[in-house]
């Protein structure tokens, strides 16, 4: 199955999906990451200012796939990568 395939495919099981919904989005990179079994992970963290969501990116490749599937995902001419998505909380263990 192709990227775009994916995409398509998980956007439809999502109840709802909104394309302009950050957290619609970061579900179908959720999903991504146990389908295609990547060694990314996303963790929430409570701090004093609230609820922080970050996500650990374990190689530029994981990081590239993400990042594709972002911009597959909200289907428009906006630009938008993984570090956009999560509003540049990422941590890159490479």
């Amino acid at each position: 199955m192709n990227l775009q395939d994916f995409v398509n495919e998980t956007i439809n099981e999502i109840e709802n999906f909104d394309t302009k919904n950050e957290e619609c989005i970061k579900e179908v990179v959720r999903k991504a990451i146990v389908f295609y079994k990547l060694h990314s992970y996303e963790e929430i963290e409570e701090t004093d200012e609230g609820t922080i969501c970050l996500i650990y990116l374990h190689s530029i490749i994981e990081e590239n796939l993400l990042s594709k599937i972002v911009a597959f995902a909200i289907d428009s001419d906006v630009h938008l990568d993984v570090e956009g998505l999560y509003q540049g909380k990422v941590i890159r263990n490479f």
